[in-house]
């Protein structure tokens, strides 16, 4: 059995909805996609299966969920990257209607943070007075956008993170290298969706190799001319490449706040870099991840990026 599915069964809302007492709204909270939809699968499987052990997986309806061809179970968005007012119109308009094939419906929004105020609003009037036997699972990877009125309408999950042998054994369909498979693991932090985004990448062992040596070598400006080049080849996987420094500087920091961490690169980063110095190199990536959402010209900013790695390093010295 999954790891996720072991968790999922612990869990105080797989326990209501065995007892017929699920709250009429579900918000499902992770960053990691993979795991809201599976555990979106856990929860609608439990509901809707007919089975001893729920959920069994093999019954006809266990089936149909895994397969999302039960016609009483609608996903949103369903042809656009977020949930837009037609289809809140349409979801409203469906969940007022009697189910067609079993006792219950079931309405998964997908990005649920990602709609329109105005749109929430007009979601709330029927997450107030649900129709009889409807559910709503909000799947949302951070619920910072959502109104207060929805939240406080919603049965609110954190769910944990999916566990590192089910993330590996998604990655065996991507017969990485080992040492590459390893790296996936380190740098994905339990984020299974993360992970895969990085295995299919195939130039992600060499952005983990750049960001340690950038971390670890770069110690003056006449280095500049070695690792400025390399960067503005890599405009397209540059918030990776971020990605992976910052992991490295956080587990840093944390082995300054007293944690211990097998990360060699962290721990060389210690000796290397003062804390303020770590800090600091954290607020100015925000900073730079906020230019290259203002479309800046690319190579100036990594141009600055590679100063303010040098600029830190000798302001804030350990």
């Amino acid at each position: 059995m999954k790891h996720s599915l072991q968790q999922f069964k612990q869990s105080a809302v797989y326990r209501d909805a065995l007892q017929g007492k699920l709250a009429h709204s579900v918000m499902l909270i992770s960053s990691d996609q993979y795991a809201l939809d599976s555990y979106a699968e856990y929860l609608i499987a439990t509901l809707m299966c007919t089975g001893e052990d729920k959920p069994c997986g093999e019954c006809n309806e266990c089936h149909k969920i895994k397969h999302r061809n039960n016609v009483d179970v609608q996903y949103f968005p369903k042809n656009n990257k977020t949930i837009n007012s037609a289809e809140i119109t349409e979801l409203l308009d469906s969940a007022f209607q009697s189910p067609y094939a079993s006792d219950k419906k079931i309405f998964v929004l997908s990005g649920a943070n990602l709609i329109d105020a105005n749109m929430q609003n007009k979601l709330l009037k029927t997450l107030e007075e649900p129709p009889k036997d409807t559910f709503f699972l909000l799947l949302v990877t951070e619920d910072n956008n959502v109104l207060p009125t929805i939240k406080s309408r919603c049965r609110k999950w954190f769910l944990p993170k999916i566990d590192a042998q089910e993330i590996a054994d998604k990655l065996a369909e991507y017969h990485l290298d080992t040492q590459v498979e390893q790296q996936v693991l380190d740098y994905c932090d339990g984020n299974c969706s993360l992970a895969l985004k990085y295995a299919s990448n195939k130039e992600f062992g060499d952005l983990v190799n750049f960001a340690q040596s950038l971390l670890t070598t770069f110690r003056k400006s006449s280095q500049m001319i070695d690792f400025a080049p390399k960067l503005y080849k890599m405009n397209e996987n540059f918030e990776d490449f971020l990605t992976i420094l910052l992991k490295n500087i956080g587990d840093a920091v944390n082995i300054w706040c007293g944690e211990k961490s097998n990360n060699p690169i962290a721990n060389a980063l210690v000796r290397d870099f003062s804390v303020d110095a770590l800090v600091n190199i954290v607020y100015h990536c925000g900073e730079i991840i906020e230019k290259r959402a203002r479309n800046c010209n690319y190579n100036a900013i990594v141009d600055s990026f590679l100063f303010m790695i040098l600029e830190v390093r000798h302001k804030w010295p350990i």
